[in-house]
C-alpha cells in the first residue's frame, strides 16, 4: 500500500515576550497601567509558513515487511524579539530578528523479517535514514521590525546519514532481548556571507548501541531494562565558528552531535484488574547541556549534565465508558561539577478523567502541574510552579449530519489561573532604568480561553 500527504501552514503574530516580573508588580509602565499580557516592545510577533510534500509505500509478504518514505518542505521564519529591552542599544532598543528560509529534502527505508537465531525466535530490522538541509539563515538588530544592522548571515548545508539495525529475540519462554546499532554520520558546511573567518566545514560521527531486556510475564508483571547510546546536534553554524558575531572575539567550535548515555529498570503490570500501571527508574548522562541565553535569545552548549529521576505512570478502565490517567515523574538534574541546570524543573504531574460514549456524548478533566526548578546554577533563585485544568466536551454528529462528524469545544485553563509559561533569571534594563537590573523574566500562560472545533471525515 502507498500514501501521500500534502500540507500547507502560515501563520502571522504580533505576541508578548517575556516581561520582567518587577515591570508586573509596579503595575504601570511609561505612565500607563501594565499587566501580564502587556509587552514592552508591541512590535514583538513573527510570520512562519511551511510547505510539505510526503509519500510512503510499505508491502507485506512471507518473508516480512518493507517500507519505504520520502518528504520535502519548505520552510521559513521570521521572528521578532526583545529580551533585554534596551540594555545593549539604549537608543534603538534591543530588539533583534531571527529570519530562516530552508528547503529540506530526505527519507527512509526498512526491512523487518522474522527468523530464528541458534534455533530461538528473532525478529531484526534494517534501516537507513537520510535529511539534508539546504539554508539561509540570519541574525539582524532590528528596531520596530525594520532592519538596522546584521549580527550574521549565513547559507548552512547540513546532511545526516543514519543507519541501523536491532533484533528482538525469544531467549526463553519468560525473558527476551532486544540489541541494536545505530550510526549516524552528520555533515556541516557553513558559508558565512557577514564574516567570512566563521565559514567552513565540519563533520561528526556517532555510534549509539542499544539493550533491552525483557523478563516475565508473572502474575501479568513483567520487568525491564533499557540501555543504550543516543545524542544531540547543535547548530551548525556553531561547529565552524571563530569569532564571536557581535564582539569579534575567538570562541571555540562546538562539537556537531553530542553524546548521551542512559539507562532505565522498571516494571509493568495489570496484576490490578482494570489497572495498567508502570514504573521505572532512570539515569542520563549527557556531554553537553544546551542552556538559554537570555541577553540573546538562544542556545549554548555547556558542560556535562547528569539526571536521574522516577517515572509512574497508571490507566485505570472499570468500564467501558470511564478512563482515569494519573503520571508523576520526579528528576534529580546537575551539572557533574555539582551545579544546578537553569530551567530543569523537579516534578510534573498530570490526572485525566475521561467519561465517553455516554449517547453521543465524551467528556474529560484534566490537571496538569509543572513543578519548581532552579533559575541559576546556585539554586538561589528558582520558579513557581505552575497547576492548570483543561476541559473538552465533545459530541458525535452523525446523526444530524449523515456523515461521520463530531463538535468539540475545549477550555483551557478552566479556572483562569495566573501561571507562568516561561520563567527565566537574567538581566535586563527597561527604558529609563539607570542601570541593569538582574530579575525574573516571565512569559504568561494564556488566560482563560475557548476553542470550538468540527471535524468532518470524507
Amino acid at each position: 500500500g502507498s500514501t501521500l500527504s500534502l500540507m500547507a501552514y502560515e501563520a502571522r503574530w504580533t505576541s508578548t515576550d517575556q516581561v520582567p516580573q518587577r515591570l508586573i508588580d509596579a503595575g504601570t509602565y511609561n505612565g500607563r497601567p501594565f499587566g501580564r499580557y502587556d509587552s514592552v516592545d508591541p512590535s514583538d510577533g513573527g510570520s512562519t509558513s511551511r510547505y510539505s510534500l510526503s509519500g510512503e509505500w510499505h508491502d507485506r509478504d512471507r518473508a516480512g515487511e518493507t517500507r519505504v518514505s520520502a518528504y520535502a518542505m519548505k520552510y521559513s521564519l521570521k521572528l521578532f524579539s526583545n529580551f533585554t529591552y534596551a540594555m545593549d542599544r539604549p537608543a534603538t532598543g534591543d530588539q533583534f530578528s531571527q529570519q530562516d528560509d530552508r528547503n529540506v529534502f530526505g527519507g527512509q527505508a526498512s526491512r523487518a523479517w522474522n527468523h530464528r537465531v541458534a534455533g530461538l525466535d528473532a525478529r531484526s530490522e534494517v534501516g537507513v535514514q537520510l535529511r539534508n538541509d539546504r539554508i539561509h539563515v540570519g541574525l539582524f538588530d532590528t528596531q520596530a521590525r525594520q532592519i538596522l544592522s546584521t549580527t550574521r548571515l549565513d547559507d548552512v548545508r547540513e546532511t545526516v546519514l543514519g543507519v541501523y539495525g536491532q533484533s528482538t529475540v525469544q531467549l526463553t519462554p519468560w525473558l527476551r532481548s532486544v540489541v541494536g546499532l545505530r550510526g549516524d554520520t552528520a555533515r556541516f558546511a557553513v558559508n558565512s556571507l557577514s564574516n567570512p573567518a566563521n565559514s567552513g566545514s565540519a563533520r561528526a560521527s556517532l555510534l549509539s548501541p542499544k539493550l533491552s531486556l525483557v523478563a516475565g510475564p508473572w502474575a501479568q508483571t513483567e520487568f525491564f531494562f533499557n540501555t543504550g547510546k543516543g545524542f544531540h546536534s547543535n547548530d551548525a553554524r556553531g561547529t565552524t565558528a571563530k569569532v564571536d558575531p557581535k564582539t569579534g572575539e575567538p570562541v571555540d567550535a562546538v562539537p556537531g552531535l553530542v553524546a548521551a548515555r542512559g539507562w532505565e529498570l522498571g516494571a509493568r503490570t495489570e496484576a490490578v484488574a482494570n489497572l495498567q500501571s508502570s514504573v521505572a527508574f532512570w539515569q542520563l548522562n549527557s556531554d553537553s547541556e544546551l542552556v538559554y541565553v537570555g541577553d540573546s535569545g538562544t542556545t549554548e552548549a555547556s558542560g556535562a549534565s547528569r539526571r536521574h529521576g522516577l517515572e509512574f505512570n497508571n490507566r485505570w478502565t472499570p468500564n467501558p465508558h470511564f478512563l482515569l490517567d494519573a503520571d508523576i515523574a520526579l528528576t534529580h538534574a546537575r551539572f557533574t561539577n555539582g551545579d544546578r541546570i537553569p530551567n530543569a524543573v523537579d516534578s510534573v504531574a498530570s490526572i485525566a478523567a475521561t467519561v465517553k460514549d455516554i449517547g453521543r456524548w465524551s467528556a474529560s478533566l484534566q490537571w496538569r502541574y509543572l513543578g519548581s526548578g532552579a533559575l541559576v546554577e546556585d539554586n538561589s533563585v528558582r520558579s513557581n510552579a505552575a497547576s492548570t485544568f483543561n476541559l473538552r466536551v465533545s459530541r458525535d454528529l452523525l446523526d444530524l449530519t449523515r456523515r461521520p462528524s463530531s463538535l468539540t469545544v475545549d477550555v483551557f485553563n478552566l479556572f483562569n489561573r495566573k501561571v507562568d509559561d516561561i520563567q527565566y533569571y537574567y538581566a535586563s534594563r527597561l527604558p529609563g532604568e539607570a542601570t541593569a537590573v538582574n530579575g525574573k523574566v516571565v512569559h504568561p500562560g494564556e488566560p482563560r480561553s475557548v476553542r470550538v472545533s468540527w471535524r468532518v471525515a470524507f
